[in-house]
């Protein structure tokens, strides 16, 4: 019986290190590279013409299946499909430090500082309209009614931005699920 209560504990500190291993790695704190990925993973063929692009290594979430991640028996708003986010969700960065965003997906996407954290411009991805019992988000402020007036970064381009002291929350306008904080120390 010892034995056994030894290996659970084992198995235990295992899987906590892991799991923190893990989270760490996902985060950049005090980065020397700052950099933030806008990824997605959207099938150029099934996506309405003109949203996703193919990108050397093709993505495989059907438009399909896009939709059908945008809700959750569990929640009664919009989670989106967690291939679509910004990596690393969390940077920590010094003062004057560019960052530097790059959309590695294949669909357009904003990286739009805000307030906090709210809805984007396009309703459907809101959750409007969405099953009985939910409720959509709430627009941010930021981001524009008029889905056109965005400013949208291509697949593939890079912009750098410099940061003041403090923290700051971005978001996609377009996916408002996709989302990161930069803590400027």
């Amino acid at each position: 019986m010892r034995k056994v209560r030894m290996l659970t504990y084992a198995l235990t500190v295992i899987v906590c290190i892991w799991g923190i291993g893990t989270t760490i790695g996902r985060a950049q704190v005090k980065s020397q590279d700052a950099r933030v990925a806008l990824m997605d993973n959207c099938d150029a063929n099934t996506f309405p013409a003109g949203l996703c692009v193919v990108l050397p290594r093709p993505g495989d979430t059907t438009f399909t299946e896009f939709l059908a991640l945008l809700f959750s028996p569990l929640s009664k708003t919009v989670i989106g499909h967690p291939a679509w986010r910004f990596e690393p969700s969390y940077l920590d960065v010094r003062p004057e430090q560019t960052v530097r965003v790059t959309n590695n997906g294949g669909e357009g996407h904003t990286f739009t500082e805000v307030a906090a954290f709210g809805g984007g411009s396009i309703p459907l991805l809101n959750g409007v309209g969405g099953p009985t019992g939910t409720f959509p988000l709430t627009q941010a402020p930021e981001c524009p009614a008029n889905p056109n007036a965005l400013a949208v970064l291509a697949p593939g381009d890079t912009v750098g931005i410099k940061l003041s002291k403090g923290a700051h929350n971005f978001m996609c306008c377009i996916h408002p699920w996709m989302r990161a904080v930069i803590d400027v120390e």
